[in-house]
C-alpha cells in the first residue's frame, strides 16, 4: 500500500491510495474476506480489541456476554489485507481500516473525461465548444460514429442519427455543414459525409 502518515490535529492518519481494483481482488479471495470479516466482526478499532501479533493467531474476545473465538489469520494473510487497504497497521496493531471503501470511490468518481468525452453527459451532447481544435475534434467524432462514408441521407434521417448525440438537432446539423464535415444539395434534401 502507497501512502504515509499524516498528522491531523495531533492524530496519525493513514493516506490511503488504494484502488477499487486492488479491493476486489482481494476481497475475491475467499479466504482473504474471512479473515477480513472476522476483524470487522472483532470490532478492532475498539479500545479492548484483539491483536493478532502470532501467525494464525486465533482471538476470543468477549461481546454481548459471549466468548467467541475469532480466526484474524496469519501474518501474510494480514499483510495482503494491509496493502489492499482493507487494515493498517497502528503503533504495531492492526485496525480496520474504516473509511476505505468510502475513500476508494470518492477517489474513482472524481476522474474526469478525456478528449470528445468531455463534451458529453450521459451519452447526451452538451454543447459545441467554441474552441476551433475541440469543435473539430468533436465534429469529426460525430461525423465518423453516426454516417457512413458511402450514404446520403435525406434530411430526417440526418435528424433521427443526430437526435441520439443531441437534443438540438437543427444546431448540430448546420455545425456539421458549415464546418465542413457534411455536405448537403442545393435543396436542402439529400445530406453526406465529406471526409
Amino acid at each position: 500500500m502507497d501512502g504515509g502518515f499524516y498528522p491531523l490535529s495531533g492524530r496519525k492518519i493513514y493516506a490511503v491510495t488504494v484502488s477499487w481494483q486492488q479491493l476486489v481482488a482481494a476481497l475475491g479471495n475467499d479466504r482473504l474476506r474471512r479473515v477480513y470479516a472476522a476483524w470487522v466482526l472483532a470490532d478492532a478499532d475498539s479500545p479492548d480489541a484483539p491483536d493478532a501479533t502470532e501467525a494464525g493467531a486465533a482471538v476470543a474476545f468477549e461481546r454481548s456476554a459471549e466468548r467467541t473465538a475469532i480466526d484474524l489469520g496469519t501474518a501474510a494473510e494480514r499483510a495482503k489485507l494491509t496493502h489492499a487497504g482493507l487494515l493498517m497497521e497502528v503503533d504495531g496493531r492492526h485496525r480496520v481500516a474504516r473509511d476505505v471503501f468510502n475513500d476508494v470511490l470518492a477517489a474513482a468518481g472524481n476522474s474526469r473525461p478525456t478528449g470528445v468525452d468531455r463534451f458529453f453527459a450521459q451519452g447526451m451532447l452538451t454543447g459545441i465548444p467554441r474552441n476551433a481544435a475541440d469543435r473539430d475534434e468533436l465534429l469529426g467524432h460525430l461525423v465518423i460514429r453516426l454516417f457512413g462514408s458511402e450514404d446520403v441521407l435525406s434530411e430526417p434521417e440526418v435528424n433521427r442519427l443526430l437526435s441520439t448525440v443531441t437534443g438540438d438537432v437543427p444546431t448540430l446539423r448546420r455545425a456539421l455543414v458549415d464546418f465542413g464535415f457534411l455536405r448537403r444539395d442545393r435543396d436542402g434534401s439529400l445530406y453526406w459525409r465529406t471526409a
